[in-house]
C-alpha cells in the first residue's frame, strides 16, 4: 500500500550515533561541477522525496535533515520499487513534475530514463568520497545495497529446523508458513528468482505455491509477519533486519552458502524538479558522512560511502558467499518472464 506524506514531527527511534562531518565545500574538477546554493534551497522551502526506504526509519531521517538544514521542510512519497517507478515515469510523460529526488531499486525504465531526460546533470561535492561506479554520467548515484537473506522466529523455529539455503523455503514442513515478497511487486525478488534459476532451483513459483507460500506487501510487512509468527521463515530484502535485530527482535537469519543477490539503492535529482536546489541540497546530505550514518541507522542498509562504519547486527557484503549483482542478471526479457511465470501460477493477472 502507498505511504503518502508530510514529514514533520520527532524521531521515533532511540537515540544513535551522530554523524561527524559537515558539507564539503569543494568537490571533484569537472564540468558539470554542483555549487550548492542553500539560500535558493531555502527559498524553496521544501524537497519532495519519492522513496522506498523502510517506513519507520524515513521520518527520524528527514528530520536529521531537517536539524541539519533548517529552512528546508521535507515531504515523502513511499512505494514499492515497481509502483515508485511507474508513478515518475506517468507524471513525467504527462508534464506533471512533482517529485524532487527520487531513490529507489532501478530496473531497465531508470536507464530509459536517463536517455529521455529524467534525471539532472551534476556533481554533488560529496562525490569524491565514492568508487567510481558509484557515479553514472553524474546522473544516478548509488547510496546504498540491499543483499537477500532468509529469516526466521527464533521463539518457533528450533536451531537444528533453521533453513540454511534457499532449497529449505520449499521443504513440506513449511507448508503455509514460509512467506514472501510477491515477484510482481519488487525488482530485488525478481533477482533473486534469477539467481535461483541460475543455482539450479527450477519451478520456484509452482514449488511455493504447493507450498502454500504467504506473500507480504513489502520487507516490513514480512517481517512483522515474522515476528508475529504469522509465518516462521521468509525470503527477505534485508532493508528492515538490522534495525529491528538492533531493538532485539527474536529473528533469525542466515545468507546462503550458494550466494545471494545484492541490490542497489540508486537516487536522482529530477531534471524538472520543482525544488531543484533544494533537492541538490537534500542528496548531497544523504552522501555526507553524517548522512550516510543516518541513512544507515535509520533505514537499516549497507552503505556505499568510502569508509563508513559497518551495520551493527549483519556482516558486511565483502564477508558474504556469491554475492551478485542482481541487475546484472535479470534482463528486461527474463525479467518479463519471471513476472509472468508468477503472476500465471497464482492467478494474478
Amino acid at each position: 500500500m502507498a505511504e503518502n506524506g508530510i514529514s514533520g514531527g520527532k524521531p521515533t527511534r532511540r537515540a544513535v550515533i551522530a554523524g561527524a562531518a559537515a558539507l564539503a565545500a569543494a568537490g571533484p574538477v569537472r564540468a558539470q561541477q554542483a555549487k550548492l546554493d542553500l539560500d535558493a534551497a531555502k527559498k524553496e522551502g521544501k524537497v519532495v522525496i519519492y522513496n522506498n526506504w523502510q517506513p519507520n526509519g524515513i521520518e527520524p531521517l528527514l528530520q536529521r535533515f531537517r536539524e541539519a538544514n533548517p529552512g528546508i521542510q521535507t515531504e515523502q512519497i513511499r512505494l514499492g520499487s515497481n509502483p515508485l517507478i511507474e508513478r515518475f515515469q506517468t507524471e513525467f510523460s504527462a508534464g506533471r513534475n512533482l517529485c524532487d529526488v527520487l531513490v529507489t531499486f532501478p530496473d531497465e525504465r531508470i536507464g530509459e530514463g536517463m536517455k529521455k531526460g529524467w534525471m539532472a546533470k551534476w556533481t554533488p561535492p560529496e562525490i569524491a568520497n565514492f568508487a567510481p561506479e558509484y557515479n553514472e554520467e553524474d546522473m544516478l548515484f548509488t547510496i546504498q545495497h540491499a543483499r537477500e537473506c532468509i529469516i526466521w522466529n527464533k521463539a518457533q523455529v528450533r536451531p537444528a529446523d533453521a533453513p540454511k539455503e534457499w532449497a529449505d523455503l520449499f521443504d513440506p514442513k513449511w507448508k503455509g508458513r514460509v512467506g514472501m515478497n510477491p515477484p510482481w511487486r519488487s525488482v530485488s525478488i525478481q533477482q533473486i528468482c534469477a539467481f535461483w534459476e541460475d543455482i539450479g532451483i527450477k519451478d520456484a513459483a509452482d514449488k511455493l505455491k504447493a507450498n502454500e507460500v504467504r506473500f507480504f506487501e513489502g520487507s516490513g510487512g514480512i517481517i512483522q509477519a515474522v515476528v508475529r509468527g504469522d509465518v516462521r521463515v521468509a525470503e527477505l530484502t534485508d532493508l528492515p533486519l538490522n534495525p529491528l535485530l538492533d531493538d532485539g527482535a527474536p529473528i533469525g537469519f542466515v545468507y546462503p552458502k550458494s550466494g545471494t543477490t545484492l541490490s542497489a539503492n540508486k537516487a536522482f535529482v529530477a531534471a524538472k524538479a520543482p525544488n531543484p536546489n533544494a533537492a541538490k541540497v537534500f542528496l548531497n546530505w544523504l552522501m555526507t558522512e553524517q548522512g550516510q550514518v543516518h541513512l544507515q541507522t535509520y533505514c537499516g542498509l549497507s552503505v556505499t560511502r568510502k569508509g563508513a562504519p559497518p551495520l551493527s547486527k549483519l556482516p558486511a557484503t565483502a564477508e558474504l558467499s556469491n554475492v551478485v549483482d542482481g541487475e546484472k542478471i535479470l534482463t528486461p526479457e527474463r525479467q518479463t518472464a519471471i513476472v509472468d511465470k508468477w503472476r500465471s501460477t497464482f492467478g494474478i493477472r
